[in-house]
């Protein structure tokens, strides 16, 4: 009898799986051909492929389609191959892709889960619309001043460590993150990080904590990718209580001493206090100030470490950029009283190009999901290789695989080399509009990315001038990525000499 009725379930899951496999054919959308269980996504459950990798070769298979038809696990996912439809889902369309694939319990998650990238509908269009004046080109002036004492701070740092000079190297990202951290705990939070002392205090262990992630959540966290509704059924905090409540410590102590001592600070915390007392929309409160400075520290910190430390790294293994971007460099200092404004930065073409053909090469995040939030009907142009009307269903998961645009020779020319004229000039007005977007496009491209590109590129330009780069033994060349981690992490890290620039 037990046989029997095992022989009964098998043969139940065995039917309900291939009608569920047949779900794109049905359709009429092409596809590879997933395995069981576990849909596209096998190869990076055994860590044989990252995620990049994974949603990369769909794409480079399938690039003529305007999209193609994919399995997370059981569940139906959609990877965006042509320009127009990305511009389609996250312009054209953005009320029926609205929301971002990613979900938080805000119950369980009560930081992460307010973080504008994570909220959906109304919510997220509120919240976006109150943070925006924190990340206006006025703001960003303002607080230049400090980006500039933090760049002297790294230009100092490099020159004492003698492993950075001695070849002995020193890890880009270990460098770039003391970087990162001072800017945002000076920009946010209006505290010192003391990154580049050995003083050891409560923002730097926070940040270590913050972004380290324990073995239980990077398990899950792969697990989500494959079988998307997981995080639903099974409740995991993905940041640890500890650290929230340190967070909120730092938060309150700095605003009460703000408030009993009068002292008003032009920064991105002085505005969260404000919405705290004008919000008229809904109950902001103390946890919506640690969770939209989190935010802040997520953006800021992290990513744009990540970002600057790639950059260094390219200019590091491409000595005639380098010494085209020093002489750009130095001459701006040269002519300005051996000065740099927040107009000049801005005035700097080069390293802009540098700056962007970087995060070509390497974005951040590699691919961006999307989730349909109302029903949407793709109708076939002449021409197209999808011959028939298709329905993409409410809640079906949408999939921009940006390592594989970013590097598709026919937008870009040697798509694996560093090319900085890419971005200049006349060059960079032919790139194909929605071929490149490594902060997304339409209304939920990343709010801070402004802050972000500023601090790296102050923090790019002052090292570039004082210190000529090359890469050290240590880096494993060409670049592997981790296959599990969220942010685009190279593995073994990358490892730079300096050579100081007398």
């Amino acid at each position: 009898m037990i046989i029997l009725l095992i022989i009964v379930v098998s043969a139940l899951v065995f039917y309900l799986l291939k009608k569920n496999y047949e779900y794109w054919e049905k359709r009429g959308v092409p596809g590879p051909k997933p395995t069981w269980f576990f849909g596209n996504l096998g190869e990076n459950f055994m860590m044989k492929k990252s995620l990049m990798e994974v949603y990369a070769n769909v794409y480079h298979q399938y690039k003529k389609y305007p999209f193609v038809g994919v399995f997370k696990g059981v569940s139906p996912a959609l990877v965006v191959c042509e320009p127009e439809m990305i511009k389609e889902i996250t312009v054209k369309s953005f009320q029926h892709f609205h929301d971002n694939d990613f979900e938080v319990d805000k119950k369980l998650d009560p930081i992460l889960g307010r973080n504008p990238f994570v909220l959906n509908g109304q919510e997220w269009k509120t919240v976006r619309s109150q943070l925006t004046p924190g990340f206006t080109s006025g703001k960003m002036k303002w607080i230049y001043p400090l980006l500039e004492d933090t760049s002297n701070q790294l230009v100092n740092f490099i020159s004492n460590q003698p492993k950075a000079t001695n070849g002995e190297g020193f890890e880009s990202k270990d460098l770039c993150a003391k970087f990162t951290l001072n800017n945002v705990a000076n920009c946010a939070f209006g505290l010192e990080a003391k990154a580049f002392t050995n003083e050891s205090t409560e923002f730097q262990l926070i940040a270590k904590k913050f972004f380290e992630s324990g073995i239980i959540q990077t398990f899950f966290f792969v697990l989500a990718q494959i079988f998307p509704s997981l995080l639903k059924l099974i409740k995991i905090k993905l940041i640890p209580k500890d650290i929230e409540d340190r967070l909120a410590n730092i938060v309150t102590q700095t605003l009460n001493y703000r408030k009993n001592n009068n002292v008003v600070r032009n920064d991105f915390l002085h505005i969260l206090s404000q919405l705290k007392k004008t919000c008229k929309e809904y109950e902001f409160t103390d946890v919506d100030v640690t969770a939209h400075a989190s935010g802040f520290f997520i953006d800021g910190f992290e990513t744009s470490a990540s970002v600057m430390s790639f950059v260094l790294h390219e200019l590091a293994a491409n000595g005639e950029a380098q010494a085209k971007l020093r002489e750009e460099i130095v001459g701006h200092f040269r002519d300005n009283d051996n000065k740099l404004s927040y107009e000049g930065l801005q005035g700097l073409p080069y390293l802009d190009a540098v700056i962007q053909e970087t995060l070509r090469l390497h974005p951040p995040l590699f691919n961006l999901g999307k989730v349909c939030t109302k029903p949407y009907t793709y109708v076939p142009k002449k021409g197209d290789k999808i011959s028939k009307p298709v329905q993409i269903e409410k809640g079906t998961s949408v999939v921009i695989p940006l390592a594989g645009i970013h590097r598709d020779p026919e937008f870009f020319e040697e798509p694996n080399e560093f090319k900085p004229e890419r971005f200049i000039g006349d060059n960079k007005e032919k790139i194909v509009k929605y071929s490149f977007l490594p902060f997304g496009e339409g209304p939920r491209a990343c709010l801070g990315q402004r802050f972000g590109m500023l601090q790296v590129k102050i923090g790019v330009a002052y090292v570039v001038k004082n210190f000529r780069l090359s890469v050290n033994g240590k880096t494993k060349m060409p670049l592997e990525y981790d296959p599990f981690a969220i942010i685009t992490t190279p593995k073994g890290g990358m490892w730079i000499d300096f050579e100081k620039i007398e």
